[in-house]
């Protein structure tokens, strides 16, 4: 997938084997060993989701996505930690957590509730759209044809496609598979 992924973990050894088996699955993945670094490496490259352990160095993870926080409310963030205390999850609730898993952790299991989480966040990001892009949007999702799209805007088939092309690239999604399982999955049709 086309996924700009975060992960915030300080065993290397943990951080190095996640961050191999993502890059498997999806496009960009970046790593720190600490909130510190983490929140810096945020700022770089804007994530579309963050994976972070709780216990580190320098800043927790619960202490680097409350700075987090402050700078952009609405990115997932999937919690990793060899503990199920209460009030750690309190807080990871209180600080929108996307997803909490205890580890040892199954990598599918992972990988469902990244996806997930992005679909969700990338409807968020439907605001992005031009008017005319969320009308193509909702046509290409319901399975009309570019020629028929063409028609009903009095537009080229060609401009229906650089249309589609814009759409995908802005709610960062590969196919119109992708992109009619987002509108599936938010009840948009």
């Amino acid at each position: 997938m086309n996924l700009t992924i975060l992960v915030v973990e300080d065993d290397e050894t943990s951080r190095n084997t996640l961050v191999s088996m993502l890059e498997l699955d999806f496009a960009h993945v970046y790593s720190s060993e600490n909130g510190c670094i983490g929140l810096d490496k945020f700022k770089e490259v804007i994530p579309d989701i963050i994976i972070t352990d709780i216990s580190m160095p320098c800043l927790s993870g619960l202490e680097m996505v409350d700075e987090i926080r402050k700078m952009n409310s609405t990115v997932p963030v999937i919690y990793l930690s060899a503990h199920s205390e209460v009030e750690v999850l309190q807080k990871a609730i209180d600080l929108n957590a996307s997803g909490y898993i205890v580890k040892p952790f199954i990598y599918d299991e992972l990988v469902q509730k990244i996806k997930d989480n992005t679909i969700q966040n990338n409807y968020k990001s439907l605001d992005i759209l031009s008017k005319r892009e969320k009308d193509i949007f909702l046509d290409i999702a319901k399975g009309i044809k570019p020629y028929d799209i063409a028609l009903k805007y009095d537009i080229k088939s060609k401009t229906v496609s650089t249309y589609r092309n814009r759409i995908l690239e802005k709610l960062n999604i590969n196919n119109n598979t992708d992109l009619i399982k987002l509108a599936i999955a938010n009840n948009i049709i």
